[in-house]
């Protein structure tokens, strides 16, 4: 299916989430598995990290359920493998990095649902 059928397939809730987190600066690129539409939603940190969240299927609930089980020091564990990013980032700003990060995420969803972060 191309970009526009996946859009065209999307539930009016869907449109919405989709249409939002675009309007924030994030990009969503859909694609169908198992008879479900499902998204990457990308986005970088402020050191410029690429974060990709799957959500699967696309719908609030999931970006939810990503934002509660993030966890930094997993993160930051991860990245650290790649010796590029080693060299690049000390520890502190990592931390930093994430934890803004984390934030901007906090305040994306809460705003979606209507409550000022």
């Amino acid at each position: 299916m191309t970009r526009r059928e996946l859009y065209s397939a999307l539930s009016d809730e869907q449109k919405r989430l989709h249409d939002y987190l675009e309007e924030n600066g994030r990009s969503v690129f859909l694609f169908k598995q198992d008879g479900e539409i499902c998204a990457e939603v990308e986005d970088w940190t402020d050191r410029g990290v690429n974060m990709i969240i799957t959500l699967m299927p696309f719908s609030f609930d999931e970006l939810q359920s990503y934002y509660d089980g993030f966890d930094i020091d997993e993160e930051i564990d991860l990245h650290r493998q790649d010796e590029r990013y080693r060299k690049a980032f000390r520890i502190s700003h990592s931390v930093s990095d994430f934890e803004n990060w984390g934030t901007a995420l906090e305040r994306l969803i809460c705003n979606y649902n209507g409550k000022v972060a």
